[in-house]
């Protein structure tokens, strides 16, 4: 780690980096509104860096390649009063760290605010159709970005995640951080949701905080990825179950679909009949894209059934895994005891 720091900086901005190229969320970083003597920029990696310190960028290595690890290695060596997130591959509107610095300025009441991750400009087909699956109310992910709301305490399920949000680094730092024995995917989920219901901390949104995020585009590799992190759901199904089962599109697609296989076990014309209705819902709801783009009326449909079947296929694999493997999920659930 470089120790040639701004003394008081009121935000540090914190980069679990992952990536070789780190260029585009760095320079958006260093080109923001907000003097720069007002914040540091905090990567943390565990590869070398080929970045030059400066008197607000600070390098701090780690053994382990886990994103939490990462976060909160650097929220400990930070010296901002507020944290700020950010993906490495995303990039932050030039007012990002002046308008999330006013916000908590604004209201001391606030624990931490988030704000959308927008699809950036030149994105390809692919990419859109992976933005729509997140983004889709009912047929994606849920992972909306959401109306603005002012202050409460029952944030939406992924409302607020490492890609975009600020939280005050005291609260960070005695809620005890990211949960690190959950590993890559769902960990900023879980510390939202444990710092509202348990630390009884509040939570806003804000569409003043502006981060261009690249989804990956629709493909093997994608798929691979949200099947990973549907198995953390699953697995977190043990430690938080309102988590998850308290959104009523995550048990209906659950219970449902589990409902609709054993029918169909039972009485095989449900299934053709099942999935003519679903097709032709999907087939409507694609409808409304098509404004974008006319070629999702031909993609959509069998991109939401891919996704909903390896969300459904994952959440059991990790709701299995917990059953077999349940020390792991007493490894979570006693991290931060």
């Amino acid at each position: 780690m470089n120790h040639n720091r701004n003394t008081n900086p009121d935000i540090s901005v914190i980069v679990a980096v992952g990536r070789d190229d780190i260029g585009h969320c760095l320079g958006s970083l260093l080109d923001q509104t907000l003097s720069r003597d007002r914040y540091e920029v905090i990567l943390v990696a565990d590869r070398p860096l080929d970045v030059e310190p400066g008197d607000n960028i600070v390098t701090v290595a780690t053994e382990s390649a886990d994103p939490s690890t990462k976060r909160n290695a650097g929220a400990r060596v930070s010296r901002g009063r507020i944290l700020a997130f950010i993906d490495d591959d995303a990039r932050a509107r030039r007012d990002w760290l002046e308008n999330g610095l006013a916000f908590m300025l604004s209201y001391p009441g606030a624990a931490g605010v988030g704000g959308p991750r927008v699809l950036p400009e030149g994105a390809s087909f692919l990419q859109k159709a992976t933005d729509i699956i997140a983004h889709s109310a009912f047929f994606g992910n849920g992972h909306g970005n959401w109306q603005e709301m002012q202050i409460q305490n029952k944030v939406p399920h992924g409302m607020i995640n490492s890609c975009n949000y600020f939280i005050r680094r005291d609260i960070f730092l005695e809620l005890g951080g990211y949960n690190e024995a959950i590993g890559y995917g769902g960990e900023d989920t879980e510390f939202i949701y444990q710092a509202v219901t348990e630390g009884g901390c509040l939570f806003a949104y804000t569409w003043d905080l502006i981060v261009y995020h690249p989804p990956r585009r629709f493909g093997w590799d994608l798929i691979k990825q949200r099947f990973r992190y549907r198995v953390q759901n699953g697995k977190m199904l043990w430690v938080h179950p309102g988590l998850y089962l308290s959104r009523w599109t995550f048990s209906i697609g659950l219970f449902g679909i589990t409902a609709f296989i054993i029918a169909s076990l039972l009485e095989p014309v449900v299934l053709p009949v099942g999935l003519g209705l679903y097709f032709l819902v999907a087939f409507l709801v694609s409808l409304s894209y098509t404004r974008y783009d006319l070629r999702f009326i031909f993609v959509l449909p069998a991109v939401f059934f891919i996704h909903h079947v390896i969300y459904y296929l994952a959440i059991w694999k990790g709701i299995l895994t917990g059953v077999v493997n349940h020390s792991s999920i007493r490894e979570i659930k006693n991290f931060r005891k």
